[in-house]
């Protein structure tokens, strides 16, 4: 079966990168794609990635769908199924909350590595 994931990002032209990186691991969206590149090769998964400079409608600075999904849904969907567990004890009703991060003067937002891995494997179809 042949998957795609196509990945489209409309900035400003002032952003040279997506403005997504791992909380833990230090990688940026970019980078944790291209690290998983050849896995997704070897299961069938064709990527496309477009980049597409935009001017600044209404103060916004970027928007990146994958496979027409929002990342930013993708990400709180992904997040609320890592939450659930089958304990009494749960505390699965505290919000989730990604934190931006200042690098020079780009704000950009950080999730958990293994978050973002699902996130691409969500917008694929393969989870």
């Amino acid at each position: 079966m042949i998957r795609k994931l196509t990945i489209e990002w409309e900035h400003t032209p002032d952003l040279a990168e997506v403005p997504v990186i791992t909380s833990d691991t230090k990688k940026t969206f970019c980078g944790l794609l291209m690290e998983l590149q050849p896995a997704f090769e070897r299961e069938g998964i064709i990527l496309k990635f477009t980049s597409m400079p935009i001017s600044s409608p209404a103060g916004r600075q970027c928007r990146i769908t994958l496979n027409g999904r929002s990342l930013g849904d993708l990400i709180m969907e992904v997040a609320g199924e890592q939450r659930l567990c089958e304990g009494r004890r749960c505390e699965i009703n505290i919000p989730v909350n990604f934190p931006d991060i200042l690098i020079g003067k780009i704000p950009y937002r950080s999730v958990p590595d293994l978050i973002l891995r699902k996130v691409f494997l969500r917008a694929c179809g393969v989870i």
